[in-house]
């Protein structure tokens, strides 16, 4: 009886063993395709954040081109003006 009871834990035991070892390695899969995809998230936004930034000094560098070509209209209005 005894050994039936022994051989038995041995069994349930090996059993719960075998079925957590299942579970881990589905949890780690889980966590390393989540980690994959949080790198590959971070690596778009960073190139989002640079094509962002390249924008905004685009259109600075546009605002103050326009900014001068109003003051250079401004100042032919201004001549043309005194001319008549």
């Amino acid at each position: 009886m005894k050994k039936l009871i022994l051989n038995t834990s041995l069994i349930v035991a090996l059993g719960m063993t075998a079925g957590c070892s299942h579970h881990q390695q589905e949890m780690d899969a889980r966590l390393s395709s989540a980690e994959d995809m949080a790198t590959a998230a971070r690596v778009h936004a960073d190139e989002s954040a640079i094509k962002a930034d390249q924008a905004l000094r685009a259109a600075l560098e546009a605002k103050k081109s326009a900014d001068e070509a109003n003051e250079r209209a401004q100042l032919m209005l201004k001549k043309a003006g005194r001319a008549n």
